[in-house]
Order: structure tokens, then sequence, then C-alpha cells
């Protein structure tokens, strides 16, 4: 690294300090400011709806949304640069995802895999100066807790337009409300297995792929079956954003099989099969859903 960038990186720190000590002095200041660039905009705003996106994002009816979201009322601090345009994207989105490194990740993607650039500059931040190359952009939702209650929330959005020139959004969040997405308890699946048939919760998967960690609850429950309902119970996933049946069929029987390695603990395998779409979603929702059956005792 340059003596011009491990300089920039030492202004940007103390600058930030400075600021924390004037807005919020009881809470120290964990996402700092790219340097050098240019401050467009700085704004602090108590505000009912911030939408926090927690997931990959889906498109219906001409509308596009976080498969998952959160609508919460708090205090927000937002600002956006123009980094000075002797500095890379990857120097910019490696110097944020090391500083959201320590703190409690909520979401984050990069790339394609974030979705419709147009989607995060208008719809979340506000600010069509961030419209850029989808393939060149990346997100961090983060949540830092305090010891007075208070859930602060960093957001950073880093892009390159066409032009090259690269900007960066961050929003600091802080309210009071549960930010975390809640997971569904062991006891609740164990509840929902006492039927003979129905919809399982506690299935997660983000990007096409199982969450084991958020999944664990569910997993967990599924490992501890007796042999004899292991025996009986078929699980099916179903998969149903895509538009195609033989894409939902991949997506499921993928996901399946993913299950099932997930849940093996060195014998009696489940049943779990790939289904796709053939089944109605419970709800409206298009995130991938688990449906079983307790096949009768003979």
């Amino acid at each position: 690294m340059s003596i011009t960038r491990i300089v920039a990186l030492v202004l940007s720190a103390l600058s930030m300090s400075t600021l924390s000590v004037n807005l919020h002095a009881d809470v120290p200041v964990s996402v700092e400011a790219f340097q050098p660039a240019q401050l467009l905009q700085d704004s602090q705003s108590d505000v009912n709806h911030y939408r926090l996106v927690l997931s990959e994002l889906k498109r219906t009816r001409a509308t596009t949304y976080g498969e998952q979201e959160k609508r919460l009322s708090g205090q927000l601090w937002r600002r956006y640069w123009a980094v000075a345009p002797e500095f890379s994207l990857d120097e910019v989105s490696d110097y944020f995802a090391a500083q959201f490194q320590p703190l409690e990740k909520l979401y984050q993607c990069r790339g394609l895999d974030c979705g419709s650039s147009h989607f995060w500059a208008n719809d979340v931040f506000d600010n069509s100066r961030l419209v850029g190359r989808e393939a060149n952009q990346r997100y961090w939702a983060a949540l830092q807790t305090t010891e007075n209650s208070l859930n602060r929330v960093w957001v950073a959005y880093v892009v390159q337009r066409g032009s090259g020139q690269v900007y960066v959004a961050l929003d600091r969040f802080d309210t009071t409300e549960e930010v975390s997405l809640q997971r569904v308890t062991q006891s609740q699946i164990r509840a929902a297995l006492r039927q003979n048939a129905g919809w399982l919760p506690g299935l997660m998967v983000e990007n096409g792929t199982l969450q084991t960690e958020a999944s664990s609850n569910l997993i967990t429950v599924l490992q501890e079956l007796s042999a004899s309902d292991k025996r009986r119970l078929y699980l099916m996933v179903h998969c149903y954003d895509a538009s195609q049946m033989g894409d939902n069929l991949r997506c499921s029987e993928r996901l399946a099989k993913q299950l099932r390695v997930a849940t093996y603990n060195g014998q009696n395998e489940l049943n779990i099969l790939g289904q796709g779409a053939l089944s109605p979603a419970p709800d409206s929702g298009l995130e991938p859903r688990l449906r079983y059956v307790f096949w009768p005792q003979r």
C-alpha cells in the first residue's frame, strides 16, 4: 500500500473519531468513512420506516423488493461520498469489509448477487447518483449492540458507475426495536411435527443455498427424531421464485440434497425430496418452503 493511501486511511479515522464525540459520545463509531473522498451529503433525521434489506432481491409484478426486510423507527445518520479517482472499487470494498467483519452480520452481497443497482440507489438510499454497474456493487448490513439497550445498525453500499467513479453510501441507524430476523424456535418446529402433515418452519435459504447456521434449530430437531419417526417422515422442499418449473425443480432438488447432508448424523438418513412448485405455497411468499408428511405405520 502506498504512503498516500496509508495517510488517507489515518486521516479518515481521525476525522470520524471527532464526529463520534460530537454526535454520540456514549457509543463509539465502529465504521469509518473512506478517505480521500468528497462528501456529497450528510444528514440526520428521525425516521419511522427505515428500510433495512436483509436478503436477496425479488421482483414481482414490476416491483423489486428484499425477500426479507425490516421497517424500523429510530435515528438515521446518512452520508454519501464520491471517492477520489485514484482508488479502485476493490480497495474501497476491502476497506469496508474489514470494518464490518467484527460486527454481527445481518446480510451482505456483492456484484450481480445484489440485484438491481437502481433498487439500492433509488428505493433504499434515495440517491440516483448511486446507480452503477450491477457487477460492480457491494452491500453490507451489520448490527452493533450497546450497553444501553440501543441497537446500532451499520449499512454500507459501494458502487462503481460506468465512468469508473466509485460512490459510497453509509448509514448509521440507532433503534430500540428488534433488528435481527426472528428465528423459529425448536419448540415451534416440534409443535408443527405433531400433525400428520403440514408445512414445517425453520428452513433458511440465501442465494439458493441452505444456510445451516440460520436453519440450525430445524436441523437439530430433525436429527433428534427417533429412528421410527425418521423412517415414516417424508420432507419435500419447494422452490417458487423461478418462472420455469424446471428451474424450481432443480432449486428444490439442490436444497433437498443439502438438507439431507446437513441432517445426517451417521444413521437413518431422512427422506427428503425436491418438489419444485408442485404444491401451492402456504402464503404469498416466494422463498423456498418445506412440507412434510408422516407415512402411516403398517
